[in-house]
């Protein structure tokens, strides 16, 4: 009988020794239920890594003052992070929700274009395009863009935490006569930088075909070491070099007529 009951507080004595570390761990620490609408979050105490939101409850020190998310996703890098302070005592138990807000991010082409939110009758202006515009939550409602010029764009507003909107506004019919600048223009002008820079490929070639024969003569000359050949090889390097400046202007003319277009 003795040893039964000898037996039963060691059993005892084990369990409690099992147990006693959780015991004395949701005595002096405060257990913290996450929930939010990113699941897949970076959960922070302070500045204290936790996990992931799926991954709470965590156990967090007494002295926290904020718990923290920020977002994994690579496309949502520039959303900055969401906190809450922590207000909780030790062996408390407490459950936060943190709810990202929804970005929309809005691009146009060409950009510079503006941006509106249309509710029902009403409509909103969001600024120049690109622009980054958050809410709670958007239901039938939808983004238009405008642009002197362009006809308009339209999209609608999606419910994702991160949202991109990529527009490309249609230039309208007559824009070209309405700048002063006809088809037959844009034609000629088409024509010209295609024999600018045909001429530029081919003295492109001539300079290389000269430097080729010159090197060819040059490295006679070094074998042979007849000075009748330093002539020559003068006279084609000089035409390596006029076919050169004849390529190179080509380019720079080229670069120039694609800058101020």
């Amino acid at each position: 009988m003795l040893n039964e009951r000898h037996q039963l507080a060691g059993i005892c004595f084990g369990v409690l020794s099992i147990f006693a570390p959780s015991i004395s761990m949701a005595q002096s620490q405060i257990l913290v239920q996450i929930r939010s609408n990113d699941m897949d979050a970076a959960v922070y105490a302070d500045s204290s890594y936790l996990g992931l939101v799926r991954g709470s409850p965590y156990w967090v020190d007494p002295a926290t003052r904020t718990i923290r998310l920020s977002t994994l996703r690579p496309a949502a890098w520039s959303m900055p992070p969401i906190q809450v302070p922590l207000r909780a005592v030790p062996g408390d138990s407490v459950r936060i929700t943190l709810n990202f807000p929804n970005y929309h991010r809005i691009e146009s082409y060409p950009f510079g274009a503006e941006a509106w939110l249309q509710e029902g009758a009403e409509r909103r202006f969001l600024g120049l395009t690109p622009v980054v515009f958050t809410s709670s939550g958007l239901r039938n409602r939808t983004f238009h863009i405008e642009l002197d010029g362009y006809a308009p764009g339209a999209v609608k507003a999606e419910t994702e935490i991160w949202n991109h909107y990529e527009i490309s506004l249609e230039p309208l019919a007559g824009l070209n006569e309405l700048s002063g600048i006809s088809t037959a223009m844009k034609e000629r002008r088409n024509w010209i930088d295609w024999g600018t820079a045909a001429v530029a490929v081919v003295a492109g070639v001539v300079a290389v075909h000269y430097k080729f024969r010159a090197d060819r003569i040059n490295d006679e000359y070094l074998m042979t070491g007849d000075a009748s050949l330093r002539p020559r090889v003068a006279e084609l390097d000089n035409y390596s070099g006029v076919a050169l400046g004849v390529m190179q202007a080509g380019l720079v003319t080229l670069a120039v007529r694609f800058a101020i277009r």
